[in-house]
């Protein structure tokens, strides 16, 4: 995504640029002493650039913030990982953020939860900003129709569709997925929707492929891998099917009901019941396959509840979920530590900036 940022405005890289020079000195195992000089070099033009706080966008990015602690200014931390993530980024990047002293944006009320649960991180130095996206990710003119996207998976033009979409792995909740779709064929045969699973590894999409061709899913369920835009495979769509094991806000439930598509999702597994709340979803017992699945047939049986909850998950999204609105909050966040550090409070004075209490305008 380097020139994407390099689009906004200037950006520097904690690496050197991957030029092919660089590259062989990589391969070779002689690139130390480059990595030196451009560390140094990234150091000194810092130094000279005002920067006076540090947003790090990941609990990942706290491994840049011993390099920076020359530049001594304030640190939040925009938290969208839930424990199993944050274990598997490894525990020293909470041991670095806590020794800089950071403040937390919490993407869900799950996250902070767990940052203050397993990790002892007061509650009052943590934000929660629920996960946003801009609004232009809908559908345009020339996208696919949905006759042409069932045309290219082989779906009849009377099937209903249920879609699921992220990386092929046991965290995203792919057996699940595939066990709700078996549920799901079950009770109404043959006739049943067909199932379809944007996203995944190449080689994860072939193993997935070859899972279902030797099951009674064939030509019911589809592995499509990745898509540049999915927004033409959501308009296709009936329901949205989230069957993670864990997911802090996941923001791809935020683009399927941009396109009102009606959102399942299991209980106690991160962010999303914070969003599905009164008529915007189903939240089905905690990896409770056949619930999850009546809830499919519930839905495809009754078109007038679908276009209802769907409507209602647009409208959430438009009203709470914009990129304008949780921009704005995250701006005044920073404004705040800012005036704070320009005012010298205190310590205590800062963490009084808490999820309910907060000072900050318009969070």
């Amino acid at each position: 995504m380097l020139s994407e940022f390099q689009f906004i405005g200037t950006v520097d890289t904690i690496e050197p640029r991957p030029t092919l020079p660089y590259k062989v000195l990589r391969r070779l195992k002689m690139s130390s002493w480059h990595d030196k000089n451009h560390l140094a070099k990234l150091r000194k033009g810092l130094a000279r650039g005002n920067i006076r706080l540090i947003y790090a966008n990941s609990i990942a990015s706290a491994r840049m913030l011993d390099f920076l602690s020359f530049l001594a200014c304030p640190v939040i931390c925009h938290v969208h990982e839930l424990d199993g993530a944050i274990q598997g980024l490894g525990l020293q990047n909470i041991r670095v953020l806590e020794r800089h002293k950071s403040h937390y944006i919490a993407v869900s009320h799950a996250v902070r939860q767990n940052l203050t649960d397993n990790y002892g991180i007061s509650a009052r130095r943590i934000q929660t900003i629920h996960g946003f996206i801009p609004l232009s990710n809908a559908s345009v003119a020339q996208d696919p129709s949905p006759e042409a996207i069932r045309l290219e998976l082989g779906i009849p033009q009377h099937a209903k569709i249920v879609c699921g979409c992220g990386s092929i792995e046991h965290r995203k909740g792919i057996d699940l997925f595939l066990r709700v779709a078996a549920e799901v064929t079950e009770k109404n045969g043959a006739a049943g929707p067909h199932f379809v699973w944007i996203g995944g590894k190449r080689q994860n999409v072939h193993e997935m492929r070859k899972q279902v061709s030797s099951s009674g899913l064939q030509n019911l369920v589809h592995f499509i891998g990745n898509r540049p835009n999915v927004a033409p495979y959501f308009e296709a769509a009936d329901i949205f099917l989230l069957t993670s094991r864990e997911d802090p806000f996941p923001l791809v439930m935020l683009e399927a009901a941009l396109h009102q598509l009606p959102i399942i999702c299991f209980d106690h597994t991160g962010g999303a019941p914070e969003f599905l709340q009164r008529d915007t979803g189903f939240i089905v017992p905690k990896f409770d396959i056949e619930k999850m699945a009546d809830k499919v047939v519930e839905l495809l049986a009754s078109p007038e509840l679908c276009r209802r909850t769907g409507t209602a998950a647009k409208q959430k999204v438009i009203s709470c979920h914009d990129l304008s609105v949780g921009g704005a909050k995250i701006a005044s966040i920073i404004e705040y530590m800012l005036r704070a550090r320009s005012t010298d409070m205190s310590e205590s004075a800062v963490r009084g900036l808490s999820p309910d209490h907060s000072r900050a305008p318009g969070v």
